[in-house]
């Protein structure tokens, strides 16, 4: 018995050997066809390949289609204008935990997320709970910056949607 175990085995090994060591193609075996690479590295569009359909950046897309109704849609650039204000996400906390924009003034938020590999957000609400604005969500180590709507002068929470223990106090003047 014990010798049919081993001849079953080796016949098994013998065919797997074989098997590999064949000049022909398994029919089993998927690998895509190849593509041409353009000199900017994009595929160049062969028949039945799909093409980009945009070339890719790492600047946040911002639409007008992606925005909640009712809520300001983030850009992609800085606010021509007014003041930037800087908010920075470390150990799940932002920093710093008060702030003051100016009043009924767009302004630039850049968010600093020193969180690697953690996302962060920041959506602005009014005293009543209601969102004005929401950035894009993204993982650090990286910094973005958004326009800001202008805030009529009032209290307001900076709130990562991410963690919502992460809340700056802003008011608005």
């Amino acid at each position: 018995m014990r010798l049919a175990t081993i001849a079953a085995a080796f016949a098994a090994l013998t065919f797997l050997i074989a098997a590999c060591a064949s000049a022909d193609e398994a029919g089993w075996t998927y690998a895509p066809p190849p593509t041409e690479v353009a000199a900017s590295g994009a595929p160049s569009g062969e028949p039945g390949s799909p093409a980009p359909s945009a070339e890719p950046s790492a600047a946040p897309s911002a639409s007008a289609s992606a925005a909640p109704s009712g809520l300001a849609s983030p850009a992609a650039s800085p606010a021509t204008g007014g003041e930037t204000v800087t908010v920075t996400a470390a150990n799940i906390a932002f920093d710093p935990t008060e702030l003051q924009v100016p009043a009924d003034t767009a302004f630039t938020l850049e968010l600093v997320n020193n969180d690697a590999q953690v996302p962060h957000d920041i959506a602005i609400r009014d005293q009543g709970g209601t969102e004005v604005f929401k950035t894009d969500t993204f993982p650090g180590v990286e910094t973005r910056s958004f326009d800001a709507p202008a805030l009529p002068a009032g209290s307001y929470q900076f709130v990562c949607t991410v963690h919502p223990n992460m809340v700056i106090a802003v008011t608005s003047q």
